[in-house]
């Protein structure tokens, strides 16, 4: 499932893709993924318009066109962006085709069509409807202590609330419960203030090294957790096999020995 850095790959993509080029139509091949707007009124508002610039919160990629207009981008489980230059034929999961002037095209992809694709006048008004909490890159320490602080679920489970925290999801959180050395499961409550702040740290190593290798896992360090993730995989560090447990409905995947529970 596409988690901030992936949503953030995609921006940039975006940006250096799509930009500053008229639409000249909007070829929609499933409907399911629109949302709020059906497909005449998607092309109705894009024609002859240009995308602009771009922004992300979250899970969430926002695109401003030339008008007052934001086209809104959430890329469910597999969603992804493909920038198309001439007559090359898009990938049969493309559900939406953006096709600009200069012939070019942009795909929304999805295989299994959980992404969305919406339109929207404010960006902010958007957010509060949805609850989400600050953007996991941009939340501050004060904000981030109060949130542990007010919460008393598993450490895990706070990290991937998108309404306490926007932008986490399973395997990231896990990446930066391994650098910061706590057990997915441990309870809020039982952190020290200098843990919580190690954690945020963490959590801005991790998300940060994770744009910068474009999301791919192939480019991720062997000391990491994310190539070693999965049965009988071992731990980096200490060599031993990890383990993997569920928590808050989730698979969650460390290492025993060097992420002790807090008790």
């Amino acid at each position: 499932m596409p988690e901030l850095p992936d949503v953030e790959t995609f921006k940039r993509y975006l940006d250096a893709t799509s930009l500053h080029q008229p639409i000249k139509g909007v070829n929609v091949r499933s409907a399911y993924v629109l949302k709020g707007v059906s497909e005449r009124e998607l092309g109705r508002q894009l024609k002859g318009r240009s995308l602009e610039r771009s922004c992300r919160h979250g899970k969430h990629l926002f695109v401003r066109t030339d008008g007052d207009l934001w086209l809104r981008l959430h890329f469910g489980m597999t969603g992804s962006l493909e920038y198309l230059r001439d007559q090359r034929q898009a990938p049969k999961d493309t559900r939406v085709l953006f096709g600009f002037a200069n012939h070019s095209r942009l795909a929304f992809r999805d295989q299994r069509k959980f992404g969305e694709i919406g339109l929207l006048k404010d960006v902010d008004e958007f957010l509060r409807k949805r609850a989400l909490g600050p953007d996991a890159l941009d939340i501050n320490l004060s904000q981030f202590k109060g949130i542990f602080k007010k919460h008393r679920a598993a450490v895990k489970t706070i990290l991937l609330n998108q309404k306490l925290i926007a932008g986490i999801g399973n395997i990231y959180a896990d990446e930066i419960l391994f650098r910061a050395r706590i057990h997915p499961a441990t309870q809020a409550s039982a952190l020290k203030k200098k843990t919580v702040t190690e954690l945020l740290r963490a959590t801005r190593h991790i998300l940060k090294e994770a744009i910068d290798a474009q999301a791919d896992a192939d480019l991720m360090p062997r000391s990491w957790l994310l190539p070693h993730r999965g049965k009988g995989g071992k731990c980096p560090r200490c060599g031993r096999l990890l383990k993997s447990s569920r928590i808050g409905g989730r698979t969650a995947w460390f290492c025993a020995y060097c992420q002790k529970r807090a008790s």
